[in-house]
């Protein structure tokens, strides 16, 4: 009988919802400006976080609102995403993508293409994993950083994803283990006929 009772409080647990930040890195390399500021074939770092939580869905694929972004252009300098930005994956094209923020934000950075971004819903690692990406649709609106308005020319270039996901239980989820190790607790103590105090 403690044995089916266990056995259920894990059944209950097997349910626990994880989520957390999901850490994205897109690399390439692209010529625009800054700021005004010019550059030429400068290799770039978008990283950007965004919470699992806050994951929607659209035809086709996922996206999430970024919590923060930043680009790392070499040469040139280290900026912070002041235009509201998002990550996605469009399953149906088995691709991810930099974009502007909110269900029709235009894409910036779309690629590589693989496989593996046909089944994958955003919620769990993925990459490195590499391939041509295209630069696009900069110069359709403002997109502001800290240095300034960063465009880059429409263009193609050797890329890597990666997306790493810091996993942690959500709160409610705390509650139920802890009450889930109070039941088992409190079991043990009664089959063993003692008293908790």
């Amino acid at each position: 009988m403690y044995f089916g009772k266990v056995c259920a409080l894990v059944a209950t647990f097997s349910g626990v919802v994880f989520a957390g930040p999901l850490t994205i890195s897109h690399t390439g390399t692209g010529s625009g400006s800054v700021g005004g500021t010019s550059f030429t074939n400068a290799a770039f770092t978008i990283t950007d976080v965004a919470d699992t939580a806050n994951r929607m869905s659209f035809s086709g694929g996922f996206f999430i609102d970024d919590s923060s972004a930043t680009i790392a252009i070499s040469g040139v300098g280290t900026f912070t995403f002041i235009t509201p930005t998002r990550t996605f994956v469009n399953e149906s094209f088995q691709t991810p993508g930099f974009s502007r923020a909110g269900t029709s934000g235009s894409d910036l950075f779309n690629g590589p293409t693989n496989v593996a971004f046909g089944s994958w819903d955003m919620l769990s690692s993925i990459g490195p994993i590499s391939g041509t990406a295209f630069l696009l649709q900069w110069t359709l609106s403002p997109v502001n950083t800290s240095g300034g308005v960063l465009i880059f020319n429409n263009g193609s270039t050797a890329s890597t994803f990666t997306a790493t996901l810091n996993t942690t239980p959500e709160p409610g989820s705390w509650v139920l283990i802890s009450i889930g190790l109070g039941a088992v607790a409190l079991i043990g103590q009664r089959r063993r006929g003692g008293r908790l105090l």
